[in-house]
This record gives structure tokens, sequence and C-alpha cells, in this order.
């Protein structure tokens, strides 16, 4: 079988930049507005050119997921192979950038049924990532996987991590502050108690 043709590094960088154009907008003012114009205009490119690279906004909209589903993953990976694994999970979730963007990919995927296909492998790769490790080290904070299976602490990091970013990013005062900080508390304590059981 032939291999895929390699990109130029030219075409590599500009690629590159139509990305971070793109999802510099998401970030700022949503995903509606990642336009070929306007994506195009951030960075100097003519529409035509832009199209080269990605013939459908579809196209482009699922490449910014996978490099960004990338990252997340060998993060996620990172995170949990990390001496205080919920902790560094839990900085990962909750990160006010990575959220922001993750729920304009759910917006955008609303609309967009390529995306959508796509979230729906990411999150099912990151998951059972999430799983396979929480199988292994639940034990080891004590937590019995009868009355906290993986799937329930993977689903509960990850939600409350969205919900909070979500609410703090729109401006929303649903007491985010107050979750944050018991959640903080309780990470905390579960990292000693494991501390102390090693």
């Amino acid at each position: 079988m032939a291999e895929p043709r390699r990109r130029r590094a030219a075409t590599e960088e500009k690629v590159t930049r139509v990305l971070n154009a793109a999802e510099e907008i998401m970030l700022l003012e949503g995903y509606a507005a990642v336009t070929s114009r306007n994506v195009a205009n951030r960075i100097g490119l003519s529409s035509p050119l832009l199209h080269y690279y990605f013939p459908t906004m579809d196209e482009l909209f699922v490449a910014l997921l996978r490099r960004r589903s990338e990252r997340v993953v060998a993060r996620m990976e990172e995170a949990l192979a990390s001496p205080r694994p919920l902790q560094a999970w839990w900085d990962l979730a909750s990160d006010p950038r990575g959220a922001a963007l993750f729920i304009e990919f759910l917006a955008a995927a609303n609309h967009r049924p390529a995306l959508k296909d796509t979230m729906g492998e990411v999150a099912r790769e990151v998951r059972r990532l999430q799983m396979a490790v929480l199988d292994k080290i639940a034990p080891e904070y004590d937590l019995d996987p009868r009355d906290y299976p993986p799937a329930l602490i993977a689903a509960t990091m990850q939600g409350l991590a969205l919900g909070l970013v979500a609410d703090e990013v729109a401006g929303y005062e649903t007491a985010h502050k107050q979750a944050r900080a018991a959640m903080g508390r309780l990470i905390r304590r579960l990292e000693q108690h494991r501390a102390r059981r090693r």
C-alpha cells in the first residue's frame, strides 16, 4: 500500500497557522465565528488558499479537534501516571482554556455531524484510558469499586470540571468558587490518604 504523501514544511507551517487561528477565534468569539473568511483574514491568507488546505469547514473543525485531542490524551496519560494522579487529572480537567474549547466543540458538533462523530471517538478513547487507570489506582485511595465505580469517578471529575469552568467563563454566579474549593479539599485529602498508605 502506498504511504500518504507527506506535507512540505511550508505547507505544515501554514496548516499550523490556520489551526492556531481557528482555535483562537473559537476561544474569543465562539465556534460560529470560525469561518473561512475570518480564519484567512486573521493570518493573511486568501479564502481559496485556506480551502486548498481544508476543502470544507468540517475538515478544518475535525483537524482542529484531532490536534487538540492528541494533546489532551498525552496530557491525560501524564496526569494519570504522575505521583498524584487525581490532583493532576483535576488540574487538567478544570483548565479554563481546555474546558472552554471543549464547550465550543460540543456546540459546533450539534451542527456538524463529522465533528460529532470525531468527538465521540475522542470521548470514548479518553474515558477508556481514565477507567483503565482508575481500576488500578482506586484501591490505593480506599475507593471501593462497588460504591465508587471507575465510570462514576471519571464522569464526576470531568463533568464537575466542565460545569464549573462553563459557569466561570460565562460569568454565572452559581457558587462555582465554593464547589471548586470543596473539590480541591477532597482531592487533597484523597492524595494525602494515598501517600500515607504507600
